[in-house]
């Protein structure tokens, strides 16, 4: 049984752009659209953003670490330690998709920044 079939992804964003389950309108009355699907770094509704439509993507997230912790992961790799070692485990990860690495930067350090990152024990 065959689980997916290969696409491009141009065709893949063709496809999902506009409807798929992870966009979210603004509630502000302005228009604005954002996506929350796994992969996609800058939340912004874009073929460069996209985690659906690329084959390379950086997935960074916040989870629950255990013991009422939250911790963060980057494409399933717990990160925990200093903001020194939590970047440079982004860089390398990164490396697939550098176009998108300041990105992945600038989430971690608002992770960081709100104090909801700790060692994941």
């Amino acid at each position: 049984m065959i689980s997916h079939v290969p696409a491009s992804d141009d065709f893949l964003w063709q496809v999902t752009k506009k409807h798929n389950a992870f966009t979210r309108a603004s509630t502000s009355g302005h228009g604005a659209r954002f996506s929350a699907e796994p992969g996609n770094v800058t939340a912004e509704v874009s073929f460069r953003a996209s985690g659906l439509a690329n084959a390379k993507t950086i997935d960074i997230r916040e989870h629950d670490g255990g013991k009422g912790k939250p911790a963060a992961t980057c494409d399933g790799k717990k990160l925990c330690g200093s903001f020194k070692s939590q970047a440079g485990e982004v860089k390398i990860a990164a490396k697939a998709r550098p176009d998108l690495e300041k990105a992945a930067l600038a989430r971690i350090s608002a992770i960081n920044k709100a104090g909801r990152v700790k060692c994941a024990a």
